[in-house]
């Protein structure tokens, strides 16, 4: 695999922390404590759930929102949220395609990599910015039932980019 190809399924499964979705065999979703992603056991997201971004995100906001069991009164702030969410990953695709164009190889000397990498990761942190903004917005219009509910999916999400 080429070192590109690498370090763009760590920057992508790394990074992309809030649209993550599920793609558990039926085992491990029959889990107490599974809650709504699934992963290799060695931290790697498997299966379709590292190949598209916009797929994954999807499914994510359907169990989401089907988890937190929205008011109509939250119904917008879950707009603002979940259309944050899917250009997130849209974005997320994107820089993805963008890495694999052969058309823009990856540059030859250690140092121009690293300099590419890093504005790579300028723009993700950017995008995570906002998310995070998104995430907090949304986040404060949830019962204190929903909140465990969606700390719980999040956590679970977070233990399988460890």
């Amino acid at each position: 695999m080429k070192l590109h190809n690498k370090l763009t399924l760590g920057l992508i499964s790394s990074l992309f922390v809030v649209s993550l979705a599920t793609a558990a065999g039926p085992c491990a979703k029959m889990s107490p404590n599974y809650h709504g992603m699934d992963c290799d056991g060695m931290g790697m997201m498997s299966g379709d759930m590292k190949r598209d971004p916009v797929t994954r995100a999807n499914n994510h906001l359907s169990e989401l929102s089907a988890k937190l069991n929205l008011t109509a009164d939250q119904q917008p702030a879950w707009k603002t949220f979940s259309d944050q969410v899917k250009d997130q990953a849209r974005n997320m695709a994107a820089m993805r395609d963008q890495m694999g164009d052969n058309a823009q190889p990856m540059p030859k000397t250690a140092p121009e990599r690293m300099a590419k990498m890093a504005d790579w990761m300028k723009v993700r942190a950017q995008n995570m910015a906002g998310m995070a903004d998104a995430v907090k917005t949304f986040y404060a219009t949830l019962s204190p039932q929903q909140k465990m509910d969606f700390d719980k999916m999040h956590t679970s999400q977070m233990s399988c980019m460890k």
